[in-house]
Order: C-alpha cells, then sequence, then structure tokens
C-alpha cells in the first residue's frame, strides 16, 4: 500500500489487491492547483446543468441505473480488486448505487419542489420556499465502500443541479473512475463530474474551492474537516463512527437473530460504518444465543474468489488489520474469552482476519470503546431492555442500532430510547437500503442525514418568498395606521382571537 507521505502530485498511485497484494491499477496524483482548476471548470458547467432541467438530469441517472446492470461485471472486478471484499458484498454496493438512482429519479422532484407555507397575516400575505443547487459540491470518501461512497451520494446532488468533485480514497481509487465513466456515458458532461487523487492534501485543497462538503469517515478526520468547512462558512455534512450496539430480547427469535448478527457484524469483514460491534443480551436465553452464534460463526467461508462462494473477504490493509488484532489481543489480555476466532490467517494473505465473538470484554477496555472497524464483536449479558438501552447508550457514538424480538411493542419501546440516528428492528443494516428515511448519526457519529428529503435538500440553498398585497405599503403599513390606544386595542385583540381559528395559528 502507499504511504500518503510518498504520494507526489502528478506521479503515479498504485492500487493494490489487499486480499493477494498484487498492484491492480493506478492513478494520477492530483495537484492542489489541479484541484483547483476542477471546480473552476465544474463551476462553469454546473450553470447549463442547472438551467437544462430536471428531466434532462433524471434522464442520465436513469440511463445510469440501467448501464450498471449491463456492466455489472466490470463493476464488480473493480470493486472486488482494490477492497479485496467478496463477491456478493461487491453486488450489494452496485444495488444500493442503483436503488439511489432510482429512488431519486422517482422522487427527488418532489423533494425540491416549490412548497407553499402560511404567510403573516392570512389574506395579505402568502410564503414560498424554494430549492436552488449550491454549485459545486465536494466529496472526500473513505475505502470500505468505494463505489457507493464515491457516487452514492454524487447522484442527488446532480439531479439537484450541482456539479461534483469527489476525491476518493487513495487505497481504493478505481472504481470512482468506472462510477465517474459509466456517468459521461450516461450523457453526463465531463465536466460536471471530476476525481482528484492523492492524500489528504487534496482533500485540504477541495475544501478550499467548494460551495458544499460531504465527508465520510472517522470522527478523528472529521473534526478537522468541519473545522475547515467552518472557517469558509460553507455547509456540510458528516458520516462519522459509530459503537454499534444491538440487543437481543427474551423471546427473541435466535435463529433469525443470529443470521442478523452475521451480516451485522461480518458483512464487508465489518468495515462498514453502521456494523453491530456489541451485543446486549437477556441473561435467560444468553447462553443458548452465545452456542448459536459460535456455531455460525465459525461455519463462515473466509477467502479471497472472484465467485460466489465466500462468506467473508479480506481487511483493506496488513495495517488496518495490525489495529484490528490490536483491539482484539489486548482484550484477551485485559481478561475476555474467545468464543470464536481471535486469529490472523496469513496463509490465506495478508489482512485477513478470522470472524471473532468475545465474552467477558471489560468495559474500560479499547475493544469496547473505541470502533474497531472489524470483523470483532464484543457479547455480554444483562438482566433486562432497561439495563440493555442504558449500557447501549453508554457510549460517545450514537449511528445505528438494532432490536431482536417476537413483540413489535416491546421492540418499538425500547427503539424509541436507544440514542442513535437509526434503529432497526429485526433487523441490522437496513437502513442503509431504506432510501425514503433519513439515515446519519448522533452525538460524535455525524451531522447531516442521507437519504428521502433531506438527502437532496441538504446540496441546495433553501429561499423563503413572502409576499404582501401591495395596498396601503404591504402587510408592514399595518403598524403605521396604529396612531391611538384604541386602534392598538382592537388590533391586539384580533392577533389574540387568531389563536382560537383554526387555519389562522
Amino acid at each position: 500500500m502507499p504511504n500518503p507521505a510518498d504520494i507526489d502530485p502528478g506521479s503515479q498511485l498504485i492500487v493494490e489487491n489487499p486480499a493477494t497484494g498484487h498492484e491492480v491499477g493506478s492513478v494520477r496524483v492530483t495537484s492542489p492547483t489541479e484541484v483547483a482548476d476542477a471546480c473552476r471548470t465544474a463551476r462553469a458547467a454546473q450553470r447549463g446543468w442547472d438551467a437544462a432541467g430536471w428531466r434532462a438530469r433524471r434522464r442520465v441517472l436513469t440511463r445510469f441505473h440501467d448501464l450498471l446492470f449491463e456492466r455489472r461485471e466490470e463493476i464488480l472486478d473493480t470493486i472486488q480488486s482494490e477492497s479485496g471484499k467478496t463477491r456478493r458484498e461487491a453486488l450489494g454496493e452496485l444495488l444500493i448505487v442503483a436503488g439511489t438512482a432510482r429512488y431519486y429519479s422517482a422522487h427527488g422532484e418532489r423533494h425540491l419542489a416549490s412548497q407553499r407555507h402560511s404567510g403573516a397575516s392570512p389574506g395579505i400575505t402568502g410564503a414560498r420556499v424554494i430549492y436552488r443547487p449550491h454549485g459545486v459540491v465536494g466529496f472526500i470518501t473513505p475505502w470500505n465502500y468505494p463505489f457507493i461512497l464515491s457516487i452514492g451520494d454524487a447522484l442527488p446532488a446532480l439531479l439537484a443541479g450541482n456539479a461534483v468533485v469527489v476525491k476518493p480514497s487513495e487505497l481504493t481509487p478505481l472504481s470512482a473512475e468506472v462510477a465517474r465513466t459509466l456517468l459521461v456515458d450516461s450523457g453526463l458532461d465531463p465536466a460536471l463530474l471530476h476525481l482528484v487523487h492523492g492524500d489528504g492534501s487534496v482533500g485540504a485543497a477541495l475544501v478550499e474551492h467548494v460551495d458544499y462538503l460531504g465527508f465520510t469517515g472517522s470522527a478523528a478526520t472529521g473534526r478537522k474537516v468541519g473545522m475547515a468547512a467552518a472557517e469558509r462558512l460553507i455547509p456540510s455534512s458528516l458520516e462519522l463512527g459509530g459503537k454499534n450496539p444491538m440487543i437481543v430480547l427474551e423471546g427473541a427469535p435466535l435463529d433469525e437473530a443470529v443470521r442478523g448478527l452475521m451480516s451485522g457484524a461480518f458483512y464487508n469483514t465489518g468495515q462498514t460504518c453502521i456494523a453491530v460491534e456489541r451485543v446486549y443480551v437477556e441473561r435467560s436465553i444468553f447462553d443458548e444465543f452465545i452456542d448459536r452464534a459460535r456455531r455460525r460463526t465459525e461455519s463462515l467461508e473466509i477467502g479471497w474468489s472472484l465467485d460466489y462462494d465466500k462468506d467473508v473477504g479480506s481487511l483493506i490493509s496488513a495495517q488496518h488489520c495490525d489495529k484490528v488484532m490490536r483491539h482484539v489481543d489486548g482484550a484477551i489480555e485485559g481478561g475476555a474469552t474467545v468464543v470464536a476466532g481471535g486469529r490472523r490467517l496469513p496463509d490465506l494473505g495478508p489482512a485477513f482476519v478470522e470472524p471473532t465473538l468475545l465474552t467477558d470484554v471489560g468495559e474500560s477496555l479499547e475493544l469496547c470503546r473505541e470502533e474497531t472497524f472489524g470483523p470483532v464483536v464484543s457479547l455480554y449479558p444483562v438482566d433486562s431492555g432497561d439495563e440493555a438501552v442504558e449500557r447501549a447508550n453508554d457510549t460517545p457514538y450514537g449511528l445505528n442500532a438494532s432490536v431482536w424480538s417476537r413483540s413489535t411493542r416491546r421492540s418499538r419501546a425500547v427503539a424509541e430510547r436507544i440514542d442513535a440516528g437509526s434503529i432497526g428492528i429485526n433487523s441490522t443494516l437496513l437502513i442503509y437500503s431504506s432510501f425514503d428515511v433519513p439515515m446519519g448519526g448522533v452525538k460524535q457519529s455525524g451531522i447531516g442525514r442521507r437519504h428521502g428529503a433531506p438527502g437532496i435538500r441538504r446540496f441546495t440553498r433553501t429561499h423563503s418568498i413572502v409576499e404582501s398585497i401591495a395596498r396601503g405599503g404591504g402587510y408592514e403599513g399595518v403598524l403605521t395606521r396604529i396612531t391611538s390606544g384604541k386602534r392598538a386595542s382592537a388590533l391586539a385583540r384580533a392577533f389574540r382571537l387568531m389563536r382560537r381559528i383554526p387555519g389562522l395559528r
């Protein structure tokens, strides 16, 4: 893997498959001057794109949607080659991007339609809210979902009438290149979507020239990005880390809950911002749940394959594997018990680790408090749903959570008390496919939302247009007619009455 300190503008950034260590491609590193040029070109093209109207923009996105499936194998090969993930996980990325394109093509126009609102005074005033694009939207995206995160958010930004400049992770730039090619082949003006490659200095240059910034990554880097955006007084959205809990209540369907855990914890080798890392199980079913989870975990197929025969793939790098194993080894040294896994697998490749279940993990340990971002789960018995909620909320993060129970009433009661931006009932990762509802974090897990109406409106400026009849100098002329206490009392009585009349409140 490249050392960011060695990435020079104009040089070739070599991309390796983390599962095999083999070189799979390269991209040219972008200089700060080229970042500025890209934003300038994008800004010039954006005016015509906005003026072209919704239908013209939607045609590009619907064609892109169809091309995703026509060129499916090329996309899947590229995603796998630079991320080391399984074929099923690469397919999942394609389906999420297609779903995003499909959803906003169908519903984005409604989300951005002019909205009527109540005016200051019925009869003589009115109000409308309209949405207009920011101009140039910039994205700084991570390596864990190189296709979804490099282009998924860009789709509603483009549909809203913006131009886009994306800085993909230096570890996984090839998926973004494929996505851009597909959009251009779908009819998008190449000047409307630029990719800039390199290390953090390229991201810093991007912040200096865009009108809105979207960032997905760690909380530590997110703070710096948010401060840089605030310095320029540009809006931003930040999706950051999580230490996501799963709660299993007495009477829950255990086989189904275990299957949910396998997906929620080990999908994408645990390198998912909304992945399950902590599980709280009511004590009466804890031992049975542990036994079923152990057997299921030990049956998972691990390895690298271009077919659909593997359940768990590689981590992104040997360095990240070191971090994951540091969490595991530290927990074991601190008294944790290994239920399943717990070992590195060098025979499979440089960045493979067994899916791991641990119990007796002390709450002061790094594994318990910090995001591991790997296939490692800590499991805890609890005496009640109340205790589970209390312990689930005992974290600075609040991105995603999961509740499992046969009782819808009890599940909802527990879910509504969890401090997370999204909570799945009898599901773990469902929120990312629920395109009509907002997704994002609370506390240190971020600011802003993707998906739904907020997911496209964030790429626009809100403008309020208020109207008044002109007679008598308009609404403001009302007060100029108050020339006596008698008139003031009459006006006060009229305004007081408004609270009692439906439609005027």
